[in-house]
């Protein structure tokens, strides 16, 4: 069977410095596959990750673009799943031991990379991380969507809030829940009406991005946390949910929709927690429901 390929993503804006790293990784002796790519802005980086996820990333925390533990939350957040070690100078192995804390795999300092600790460390960093994701799949997934469930939401969209509010972006979260779940688990049994469900999941993976944090609260409820989603910004994504639904539902024999509520972080000032906006989203939903009812009504 042929050795698994290590792609690394080198977040690095020094030239210099992405020249060592790479010199250094092309030479490794230990016979392990690895590729580098390399990006001189944070931005730049996070769309690479959007476009193909690495297995690792390497990271310095001071860019031209961000600074400080800032720049960690913002890969972390993006991708939680991707392990990242911290390259530091040793004016900044203060910050990179934060960053541990907080979530990375490992720092290494610059001056201590060489052609058999830095891909060592890479190893060691994603075979941990492989672990870490194992054991935390057994906790905070739902095991019928494959989705978060609402132990793994909460603790997600709290590092989304926490980042809302640090670097003052918006962020909207949204509450869901499938109509007539009950009617359908009476008319075509639980099964069905547990594929509805995967249904709805489907359709949220589809219309939301994959940076997004989507759970299953329980039962026919889901939710969302959308970062950078500002108020213009829910009729598009309500009405690209709405087309993922119709395309998902062709030539089933019942047709799965949902109704959703909304409720807008405003970075402005704002101090809202998550569990109060899950409630203004909660009374939105409702308020949605009671439209549809009352439409639904006068349509008999």
């Amino acid at each position: 069977m042929p050795e698994e390929t290590i792609d690394v993503l080198l977040i690095e804006d020094d030239l210099d410095d992405q020249f060592l790293v790479k010199e250094t990784l092309l030479s490794d002796s230990s016979g392990t596959r690895l590729t580098v790519e390399s990006a001189d802005r944070l931005e730049t980086g996070l769309e690479r990750m959007s476009a193909r996820p690495p297995s690792a990333v390497l990271l310095d925390l001071s860019l031209s673009d961000s600074r400080g533990i800032d720049t960690f939350l913002r890969v972390h957040t993006f991708s939680p799943t991707v392990p990242i070690i911290i390259l530091s100078g040793n004016q900044d192995e203060d910050m990179a031991l934060e960053a541990v804390r907080l979530g990375a795999q490992d720092y290494l300092l610059k001056g201590d990379m060489d052609n058999k600790t830095l891909p060592r460390v890479i190893r060691y960093a994603i075979e941990r991380n492989r672990n870490q994701q194992e054991l935390q799949s057994l906790s905070i997934l739902d095991d019928l969507t494959r989705l978060y469930n609402r132990r793994g939401f909460l603790m997600l969209a709290g590092q989304y809030l926490k980042l809302a509010k640090r670097n003052t972006t918006p962020l909207t979260f949204f509450f869901f829940d499938v109509d007539h779940i009950k009617d359908m688990n009476d008319r075509y049994g639980h099964h069905e009406g547990d594929l509805a469900l995967v249904r709805a999941a489907d359709a949220l993976r589809a219309t939301f991005r994959k940076s997004d944090v989507i759970g299953r609260l329980g039962g026919d409820e889901f939710t969302t946390v959308a970062m950078d989603a500002g108020l213009n910004a829910i009729p598009t994504i309500l009405k690209h949910l709405d087309q993922n639904l119709a395309q998902l539902n062709v030539g089933s024999p019942y047709q799965v929709s949902m109704s959703a509520g909304a409720a807008y972080f405003d970075p402005q000032g704002a101090t809202l927690s998550i569990e109060e906006l899950m409630e203004q989203a909660d009374r939105s939903l409702y308020t949605e429901k009671e439209k549809k009812k009352a439409s639904s009504q006068q349509n008999i």
